[in-house]
């Protein structure tokens, strides 16, 4: 329910002199202050953590540092195997090859040790993690499920849902394995230059200074980076928010042609995003750039200083230079697993910005007084205001209410009427403590609410809302949400039921869901969707009704019913004798037979008494009492019917069909083809030609990085050969130490460029792409058919919109940059390995390499199958946040935040479950892959001596070529460290790219046949021998072999009980959906024969409950027309026809004034007065009407029926309605029940015939007088 009167005349109660900023200004403003984080906002989530966990994270730390410190003992192996070689002519063979194999078993022995340990960290970060961040979740939901509504009216439920689901996604995977390998490689860097400094201080010392002006840089550069970070999260957000906008109510889009609108505003916000994104080019070119020039001019200072103290006796082995510049090799591979991991930890530290303040922000949590009245012993439900005057938050300046004073007492029903917008449902949200009076005492019992517990209040509370939420479950269980807080709610679960059958044959629901074939077990879909908005209402009024709560408040609990469902209301309201009950309503003939009845206008209370005492005083009540009645006097000579003949009525009885049945929805997409990952990038690639430059540059930068490091395998082979070839004194090692430190230097002013530019260029490519394929993805989803929205969520949609185009760009990105890198780099190495020394290098390649590639193979499949499990599961998560959070009232009214919570803590711990099997297959690989590179260094150092031993290679060739494969090595294990990221970008591009191929190749369908016979041009609509059922529930048959014609200017009213089929004809004329069988033309020529945006364009349609969106009332109304094209005057008058002129002169802002979002700031009359102009302002051809008037007070309604009359000339309307006293004048009345038409003509031949019109006429003037 949306605040019906949000102040005295709705809208108008925003304060004179403070209009309400436009939406764009508002994002702008929103954009420029993105929350503050850093790297210990994302150390908080550590606190999360049970001691279990903390036990796990210490074991894995230790696990990591000492996996990491493996590598760099290498070195000093390394460093004996040196002397080895370089002493091999002073040792006899036998001992030398003694020597050797003993240093190379060393090897084997740390893979062992690596592989262990890193299975460990991997594995543990990871459930440890997986905890953390499903308690930091919980955490999260709970503090938004008791968030003020204030607060909620604030924030989308998208916005709030991507907190609990893609910002915590973001953070579990920078506190899984990504944090080990991090600790990992820090661990490896500090071990590197551990060892370095037990082989020289001197020499380790001035590199060490290096690094630590390497990370200081990288420091600078990462903070920058997450600032910028922090804001394209929040601009994704709102991309976000215009997504769930638009797929919450896809049919309205659709039926208005606003797609082009919600594109147009998701591509500008797109576009500063992508402002933005570019700004991070720099940024992460000089990240990497910092990294690999400094550590190459470390070299070069390092292997000159080396020289140097070998020459003047500082250093007395030559083993030691090279121990420490392996040690400092090894360094450099550590720096080489900091980097990509680095993007994770930015994203995540902005992401944890986002969650910590929704769990920092108290103020925005429902208030609740710990004193002694804070639960009352029992509840009476004796309510009471005094001297009540409220303000809503937005609009502190002006009174919703002033200076009420009522009082409800037990045993008595009153009813609050009044127009719309008069403050009537302010009443709901005050008892309900939504908010909180800003003037006067609101009592319960004596207490003041304020001092009382809200939760345990609202326990007493049972609410039906105008547009009622249901939630994605069953009947039955969606009843027993009533019984929350409750003495029965932990009863047997076959007293449950006696309740539930109870409750529902008091809301005369029983009937229609035992006719379902599920009957209580039916799953009502995502918002209640798979049923009738009136069987829906019947569902919320059982719901209400099962807790037996001392307090019953009932909001236009009719406005969905029809006139023999309505008489619910009458019985509750004479049978108040054990509660309290509020019933808050627009139609008169609803409040009569309460024992008092209140009215309000613009704020106030105007009169109070009985119906009798309320007629005699000729007051407001009178006024609109006889605006109701006006023209329902009917010719004598139709006899009244007896009541026992309106019971048996046969119509009544007959089975209801599910009017707007859908499938059963997922949260899953269906029917994606699955390609290839390469297949999806090829074709990417060739419609993305326009950013070859860009991609070329970027490659080309990744080729040139890549043969950085087998040109540094050559140059460290020189220097080995250097101290190896040359005497202390020797003049030459002076001249080639200058040399190759030259040669390091200038490998380091290429690795400057190269990544600048590698990072630079990719990143503007990933920017660019990201922008196009988000806004492609998001034109293809608004493009699919209407059923595509009934078998999937929209808060399923909407979490693929975000996950799918941030995990593309987690790959076209940088990213890809680097994989090109590490792999031509593996080539290279291996190239240069064998012109050296083929013979070892073979060796080394093919004995290592291809287990090495198996292993990372293996993984990366099962990582793909996991992220494919993790996507569904947590599309699943989030679908069921997102329905939740946007059902926020009713969850709060029931005190369902409990079940709620439970709900997901269930399913979060079923995903645990699942996902930790599979991921420990997973790190057995993984670890296995970053190990492997110590064998082939086992293998190629035995086999490399024994070539020594027999003179067939060279110490330089040697040492070249080891060093080209362990980087070889190191650079695989990098590779298939990108796995996650191949994984779930595979997904995403199957995800992008496949549902776009269902736009661009739709299923076929039958044509319909052009209608046989004579044709009649006067003929609009016609239908022949119709039947449809929903695609995905063909066995439902929803209408069935109807015909019908509609001639040119008629009105048309359908009437019939609820879930008869009557919306279905006004989907299938809006072309929703294609008739399973028969024919039906339009305009003369097949329905299908014109493209459905134009043919839509000669129509209009004002739904039963209107939808509008965060923008301006003009926005809001000309969303179905070209707004540069629409003339001020157009507007005036259409306004003026759906009586909304008074109101928005009242506004200080007008037309601009704002909306809020899902218009929330105005009533439900004055949304649905606004949804009227929305459809005149198009000037259809065809009018659709669904219940136009349901939520408008009897004079408003009065003046809509007159407009529609005197716009009408020439148009043709077509009305779907209860309420029979609005279809009295209509050129043709047809009656339908059951997916049948049983009746049509007039109303006086209808009338005449006494069938079932005239049965349901004459129940309906029994309620409405």
């Amino acid at each position: 329910m949306k605040e019906e009167d949000e102040a005295a005349g709705g809208l108008e109660a925003t304060p004179s002199g403070n209009e309400v900023p436009n939406k764009i200004e508002i994002e702008a403003e929103a954009i420029e202050e993105p929350p503050k984080a850093g790297f210990g906002t994302l150390m908080r989530v550590f606190a999360f953590g049970q001691t279990k966990d903390r036990i796990i994270q210490i074991i894995c730390a230790l696990a990591a540092i000492c996996s990491g410190a493996a590598m760099p003992l290498m070195a000093l192996v390394l460093g004996r195997l040196t002397a080895n070689f370089t002493d091999k002519d002073e040792q006899a063979s036998a001992d030398f090859m003694k020597h050797v194999a003993t240093n190379a078993l060393w090897f084997v022995y740390l893979f062992i040790a690596k592989f262990t340990l890193v299975y460990i960290w991997s594995f543990g970060f990871g459930y440890s993690a997986n905890r953390m961040v499903q308690a930091l979740r919980l955490k999260c939901l709970n503090r938004i499920l008791h968030r003020s509504v204030t607060a909620h009216d604030a924030q989308t439920p998208g916005a709030l849902s991507n907190a609990i689901t893609i910002h915590c996604n973001s953070i579990q995977s920078a506190l899984s394995d990504r944090i080990g390998i991090m600790i990992h490689a820090f661990s490896m860097l500090l071990a590197s230059f551990a060892v370095a400094f037990s082989q020289s201080w001197h020499l380790t010392l001035v590199m060490l200074g290096l690094v630590f002006l390497t990370l200081g840089l990288i420091g600078f550069i990462v903070g920058s980076d997450q600032k910028i970070e922090a804001g394209l999260l929040k601009r994704y957000a709102d991309c976000s928010a215009i997504a769930e906008d638009a797929l919450g109510s896809i049919k309205t889009v659709v039926a208005f042609g606003a797609a082009p609108k919600f594109l147009a505003k998701y591509e500008a916000i797109l576009e500063q995003a992508q402002a933005d994104g570019k700004k991070r080019g720099p940024f992460v070119g000089l990240m990497f750039a910092c990294q690999y020039f400094f550590m190459f001019t470390g070299w070069a200072i390092g292997f000159y200083l080396g020289a140097y103290l070998y020459k003047h006796g500082k250093i007395t082995d030559p083993g030691r230079i090279l121990s420490v510049f392996f040690a400092m090799l090894i360094g450099l591979g550590a720096i080489m697993a900091l980097g990509p991991n680095m993007p994770s930890f930015i994203k995540a530290v902005a992401a944890s910005g986002d969650v910590f303040k929704i769990l920092d922000d108290a103020d925005q949590t429902d208030a609740t007084v710990d004193s002694i009245a804070s639960r009352l012993d029992t509840c009476n439900g004796h309510v009471e205001l005094r001297n009540v005057s409220f303000s809503y938050p937005s609009r502190p300046g002006q009174k919703a209410l002033m200076d009420v004073n009522i009082e409800f007492t037990k045993g008595t029903s009153t009813a609050v009427v009044g127009p719309s917008g008069a403050g009537k449902s302010t009443l709901i949200s005050l008892l309900e403590r939504w908010y909180q009076p800003t003037e006067g005492v609101l009592s319960l019992d004596g207490y003041d609410i304020t001092a009382v517990d809200a939760k345990w209040l609202r326990s007493q509370i049972a609410l039906v809302q105008q547009q009622p939420q249901l939630f994605n479950a069953s009947i039955f269980e969606n009843i027993t949400y009533g019984l929350i807080g409750t003495e029965q709610e932990h009863v047997s679960v076959e007293e449950k039921m006696r309740l539930v059958e109870e409750a529902c044959q008091k809301a005369r629901a029983l009937d229609f869901i035992h006719k379902l074939p599920n009957a209580f077990d039916t799953i009502v879909g995502d918002q209640g969707g798979l049923i009738s908005g009136g069987e829906k209402q019947r569902i919320a009024i059982a719901r209400a009704l099962i807790g037996r709560r001392p307090i019953l408040l009932m909001d236009e609990a009719t406005s969905a019913l029809d006139n023999e469902n309505s008489k619910v209301v009458e019985t509750l309201m004479t049978a108040s004798e054990d509660r309290t009950t509020i019933f808050i309503s627009h139609k008169i003939s609803s409040a009569m037979k309460a024992d008092r009845i209140i009215v309000i206008d613009k704020g106030q209370v105007v009169e109070q008494g009985t119906h009798e005492e309320l007629i005699a005083s000729g007051g407001l009540y009178k006024r609109l009492h006889d605006a109701q009645l006006q023209g329902e006097s009917e010719p004598t000579e139709f006899a009244p019917v007896e009541s026992s003949l309106i019971e048996l009525n046969p119509l009544v009885k007959w089975p209801s069909v599910v009017e707007d049945s859908s499938p059963n929805q997922t949260a899953e997409i269906p029917d994606i083809t699955k390609r290839s990952l390469f297949s999806n990038l090829c074709i990417i690639a060739k419609e993305q030609k326009r950013y070859w430059p860009v991609l070329l540059i970027g490659v080309f930068a990744a080729i040139i990085t890549a043969q950085i490091f087998p040109v540094q395998a050559i140059l460290l082979g020189r220097v080995l050969d250097t101290f190896q070839n040359n005497t202390r004194q020797s003049q030459q090692l002076s001249s080639d130490a200058n040399f190759w430190s030259l040669m390091f230097f200038v490998v380091g002013l290429g690795a400057l460029i190269s990544y600048a530019v590698l990072g630079f260029f990719m990143t503007l490519l990933g920017i660019r792409l990201t922008k196009f394929y988000r806004l492609d993805y998001f034109r293809a989803i608004l493009s699919q058919r209407i059923d595509f929205f009934d078998r999937v969520t929209s808060g399923a949609l909407v979490s693929r919109l975000s996950t799918d185009p941030a995990n593309l760009h987690e790959l076209i990105s940088v990213n890809f940059g680097l994989l090109i890198s590490i792999f031509v780099s593996i080539i290279s190495g291996s190239i240069i390995a064998l012109v050296f020394s083929w013979r070892l290098a073979l060796v080394a390649i093919f004995g290592a390499m291809p287990v090495v590639f198996a292993a990372g193979f293996i993984r990366m499949t099962l990582d793909s199958s996991l992220a494919e499990a993790t996507a569904k599961i947590f599309e699943e998560s989030a679908r069921f946040a997102s329905d939740s959070l946007s059902s926020i009232r009713t969850v709060k009214a029931f005190t369902m935040e409990s079940i709620v919570q439970k709900s997901y803590e269930q399913h979060l711990a079923q995903t645990m479950r699942r996902l930790s099997r599979k991921t420990a297959a997973i790190t057995l690989f993984f670890a296995f892959s970053e190990s492997a590179e110590l064998l082939a260094a086992a293998l190629g150092f035995w086999y490399g001596g024994k070539l020594l031993k027999e003179g067939k290679t060279s110490t330089e060739e040697f040492f070249t070529v080891f060093i080209a494969v362990i980087v070889g090595g190191q650079a695989a294990g990098a590779l298939f460290g990108f796995s996650s990221n191949i994984s779930k970008a595979s997904i995403a591009s199957n995800n992008i790219l496949g549902i776009r191929r269902q736009v661009h190749e739709p299923e076929e369908q039958t044509p319909l046949r052009d209608v046989e016979g004579e044709k009649d041009a006067n003929v609009v609509v016609d239908f022949r021998n119709v039947s449809f059922a929903y695609p995905a529930r063909p066995e439902v048959t929803v209408l069935k072999n109807i015909s019908l014609q509609i001639s040119r200017g008629q009105t048309v009213a359908v009437v019939g009980s609820s879930g008869s089929g009557k919306s279905t004809l006004l989907a299938l004329l809006e072309r929703f959906y294609d008739a399973r069988a028969g024919s039906i033309n339009v305009f003369g020529k097949p329905i299908s024969s014109e493209e459905a945006d134009v043919f839509r364009r000669r129509l209009a349609i004002v739904p039963q409950e209107p939808t509008l969106y965060r923008g301006s009332i003009r926005d809001n109304i000309t969303l179905g027309v070209d707004e540069d094209k629409v003339k001020e005057e157009d507007i005036i008058s259409a306004c003026d026809a759906a009586d909304l002129t008074e109101l928005i002169a009242s506004l200080p802002g007008g037309f601009n004034s704002d909306c809020g979002a899902k218009g929330i700031a105005l009533s439900g009359g004055q949304k649905q007065r606004i949804a009227i102009a929305r459809a005149l302002i198009r000037n259809p051809e065809i009018l659709l009407l669904d219940e136009p008037t349901s939520a408008l007070d009897a004079e408003s309604e009065l003046l809509v029926q007159e407009t529609l009359q005197r716009i009408q000339g020439g148009r043709t309307m077509i009305l779907v309605t209860h309420r029979l006293n609005t279809v009295k004048t209509a050129d043709v009345i047809i009656v339908m029940a059951a997916g049948h038409i049983v009746e049509q003509g007039t109303h006086h031949e209808l009338m005449a015939q006494h069938g079932h019109y005239f049965k349901l006429y004459q129940a309906s003037r029994g309620e409405e007088v």
